[in-house]
C-alpha cells in the first residue's frame, strides 16, 4: 500500500512540475497559428469606377452609328424631370432624336427618340426603370419604352416606343459593349 501511495504521490509531483514553468523570455507562449485563407479577413472591395457620364455614352453611341441626331446633354435648366443632380435623381442626363421618334416631340423628352440616364449606382437605375415601366403598363395611353442598362448598370438608355424594333436592337447592340 506504502508503494501505491508513494507512486500516487510522485507521479502528483511530477505532473505539477512540468506543468509549472518560468517567466523567462525562453519560455514565451506559443504563437497563435497564422490565419488560413478562410479564417483570414476579405481583402477590402476596391471602390467601383466613377460611371461613364450620359456625354460618354452619347459619344459611344453616336460612334456606333444607330442614327443620332439633335444630340442634346442635359443641365439643370433643361433636365424636363428635375432629378438632375437631386436626391434620388441622376447624374447626368442626355437626349437624342432617333429615327422613328417624334421630331415634334418635347426637346428633351423621350418621345424624340433616346434619352441616357446616369445614375450614382444599379438600384437606382432599377428604381427608375421599374417606375417608368410600371407608370406606363398602367397608364398606356401614355406609350411604352425600351430600356437598357450599361456600364455594369448605373446607366439607363431609354429608347422611345414609337422607334421601330429593327432600330431598337440597333440601339441594343451598341449597349452590349459599354
Amino acid at each position: 500500500m506504502r508503494l501505491r501511495h508513494s507512486t500516487v504521490a510522485l507521479t502528483t509531483t511530477v505532473l505539477l512540475a512540468a506543468g509549472c514553468g518560468t517567466d523567462t523570455p525562453d519560455n514565451q507562449a506559443a504563437a497563435p497559428p497564422a490565419p488560413t485563407a478562410s479564417s483570414a479577413a476579405p481583402a477590402p472591395a476596391p471602390a467601383p469606377a466613377e460611371p461613364l457620364t450620359a456625354k460618354q455614352v452619347l459619344a459611344k453611341l453616336s460612334a456606333a452609328k444607330i442614327g443620332l441626331t439633335s444630340a442634346a446633354i442635359q443641365d439643370e435648366d433643361t433636365d424636363p424631370n428635375d432629378l438632375l443632380g437631386r436626391p434620388n435623381g441622376y447624374l447626368s442626363r442626355s437626349s437624342a432624336d432617333l429615327p422613328g421618334g417624334d421630331k415634334q416631340g418635347d426637346k428633351y423628352g423621350i418621345e424624340r427618340g433616346l434619352v441616357i440616364e446616369v445614375f450614382p449606382a444599379v438600384e437606382d437605375v432599377e428604381r427608375r426603370s421599374k417606375y417608368i415601366q410600371d407608370t406606363l403598363k398602367g397608364m398606356p395611353i401614355l406609350g411604352t419604352e425600351y430600356h437598357y442598362r450599361a456600364d455594369s448598370g448605373r446607366v439607363l438608355i431609354r429608347v422611345s416606343g414609337k422607334v421601330k424594333p429593327t432600330q431598337a436592337k440597333r440601339v441594343e447592340a451598341a449597349v452590349v459593349g459599354m
